[in-house]
């Protein structure tokens, strides 16, 4: 059943309506967070998520609809003005990771876990929007519920779903358990790289271990390979600008005795200048040709679509910083430090609208960083409705309603 709403106090600021119903909700959205954290699902999977989301928002009073494939879910609290509303972003998908946390509500699926917070994004936008509602939304906004952001594609899908149509910006949380709980960043420009993924399929002769002469050896050649990617691609790209290549996964043979036909590397580039990613990928395509010729192998990079580096606008992003300002106070917020070389498809959305993506604190204030994307991570619950805050008071700073 819905939530009963606070009653009418016309005397109330917009601000405050918001903070009553925040208060109101924010048990349930614990709650939230621990039931996502016990129902992971993985990038492409996730309807059980998506179907759970729409089912709260039902009971609540909140329309909403899927996106394709009834995965991800797009609602609209109020009604946008013409001249463009804001939109609050929340990703929803889990990782392939066996979670080593005892907790009662640990993952109830083996080899799969929140290990990035997508968990908690959901659960603050999910507390954010039914308060937005229950508070007579006194700015209109648009919840977008993302899946497939670990895949890298999932923004782009949304976008493809209309989920920007009628929107003039796009702001979003991340959780940070390298900040203590009570504390925020909020950083206008560069935040995290741009990514592309690759694989090179290297294609030999097999044959008996004993006789490697007579066979053209795929795994001798990646070795030499990942060695000249690791060797070149730094001394070709300006030592300046932020590059990584990494080789992540080597796939090759099934017997020990047995010199296989094929490996293929899998790896991704990073980087947070486009210049120097495209410099890395030429680097490397030069290398698989060079190295072909060296060998008499065939060998075959293929390279993924290059999802844009997160760049945080910045009037958006000072907006969002004078709400945490306020919320958490001017020395608990962060507005500069450097970005990272991790990857984000928010950065899909600031392509089209401008936007900016802050950083909650989450970390426990008497225990050791628990990492992101690690069988041990967690977070401090307590964050949960700073966050839900947060995204409201910079959406009211930004749609600047009338008392």
């Amino acid at each position: 059943m819905p939530t009963d709403s606070p009653p009418s106090l016309p005397c109330l600021s917009s601000k405050e309506r918001i903070d009553l119903a925040l208060e109101r909700a924010a048990p349930r959205i614990t709650a939230f967070r621990r039931h996502l954290h016990q129902h992971p699902e993985l990038s492409l999977k996730e309807f059980a998520t998506s179907a759970w989301i729409a089912q709260i928002l039902e009971g609540e009073g909140i329309g909403f609809r899927f996106g394709s494939g009834n995965r991800g879910v797009i609602v609209d609290v109020g009604t946008l003005p013409a001249s463009g509303g804001i939109a609050l972003r929340a990703d929803c998908d889990a990782l392939p990771i066996l979670e080593e946390n005892t907790f009662p509500h640990a993952s109830g699926h083996p080899g799969v876990m929140h290990a990035c917070g997508h968990d908690a994004h959901t659960a603050m936008l999910l507390g954010a929007v039914i308060a937005l509602h229950h508070a007579g939304a006194p700015m209109p906004a648009r919840g977008i519920f993302q899946p497939a952001e670990e895949a890298g594609d999932g923004a782009l899908g949304m976008i493809s779903d209309g989920a920007l149509n009628g929107v003039s910006a796009i702001i979003a949380l991340h959780v940070d358990p390298n900040l203590p709980t009570g504390r925020a960043a909020a950083v206008t420009g560069p935040q995290t790289a741009s990514c592309q993924d690759f694989s090179v399929t290297i294609h030999g002769r097999g044959g008996h271990a004993a006789r490697p002469h007579l066979t053209i050896d795929p795994v001798a050649i990646a070795a030499s390979l990942i060695t000249q990617i690791y060797q070149a691609v730094p001394r070709h790209l300006d030592s300046r600008q932020a590059v990584v290549v990494s080789i992540c996964q080597i796939h090759a043979g099934h017997a020990s005795n047995v010199i296989p036909d094929t490996a293929r590397l899998d790896g991704t580039i990073r980087s947070l200048d486009n210049e120097s990613a495209i410099a890395a990928q030429e680097k490397l395509e030069l290398l698989c040709r060079g190295m072909a010729v060296g060998s008499g192998a065939g060998i075959v990079p293929v390279f993924e679509r290059r999802i844009p580096g997160t760049v945080n606008d910045p009037t958006i992003t000072g907006v969002c910083a004078e709400a945490a300002f306020e919320l958490f106070g001017p020395d608990a917020v962060l507005t500069t430090g450097p970005a990272s070389l991790g990857a984000e498809d928010f950065a899909d959305y600031l392509q089209l609208v401008p936007g900016c993506m802050m950083r909650l604190g989450v970390k426990y204030p008497d225990r050791p960083v628990t990492p992101l994307h690690t069988p041990t991570f967690d977070l401090d619950e307590t964050a949960l409705i700073h966050g839900s805050r947060l995204l409201l008071h910079s959406l009211l700073k930004l749609a600047q309603p009338p008392c």
